[in-house]
């Protein structure tokens, strides 16, 4: 990050503590496992949500934002500053495949799902939610793409993974 996005990270940008926020996201995912019939139908509604939260997002910071990503692989840029800016932190690691389709991004220290432990719920995507963020943009900025979560350090992985990549 430049300076001039540190600047506006520290000084410019709204914040909220992170403590009130995995509580409230935590309270929320209590009420989605005890209203949801199975793991997929908990992992599709924070999809739908986080698409609702990407597209707030996106429309907040339109205005803002000077260069929007033209072409798909400038996401990876682009997303990690969104995820710098609206989580506090950075992602451990981004990779981009070597045709530019893809791009996962990982968070060793994801703060959604940090000190989060679940041992009974095979194939729940405790962080799902960043996915729907990310889909939200790839759409509203007309990508045919795809995001979805790999891995969630809630379930036992060892890092939380998410992968945009374009549909054929």
């Amino acid at each position: 990050m430049g300076f001039r996005g540190k600047v506006a990270w520290r000084f410019m940008t709204p914040k909220v503590a992170k403590p009130l926020f995995q509580s409230m996201y935590r309270e929320l995912l209590n009420l989605l496992i005890s209203s949801s019939e199975s793991v997929d139908a908990i992992n599709e509604k924070l999809l739908d949500m986080g698409y609702k939260v990407g597209e707030h997002l996106l429309m907040d910071y339109a205005e803002r934002i000077r260069a929007h990503a033209k072409a798909f692989h400038e996401f990876s840029s682009t997303l990690h500053l969104a995820y710098k800016v609206n989580s506090g932190q950075e992602f451990t690691n981004i990779w981009l495949s070597d045709d530019k389709r893809a791009v996962k991004f990982s968070d060793e220290e994801c703060p959604l799902c940090e000190g989060v432990h679940i041992t009974d719920m095979p194939g729940l995507q405790y962080c799902n939610l960043v996915s729907g963020v990310f889909q939200a943009v790839l759409d509203l900025r007309g990508f045919n793409g795809e995001a979805y979560q790999e891995s969630c350090k809630a379930v036992g992985d060892g890092t939380c993974t998410w992968t945009i990549r374009l549909r054929d």
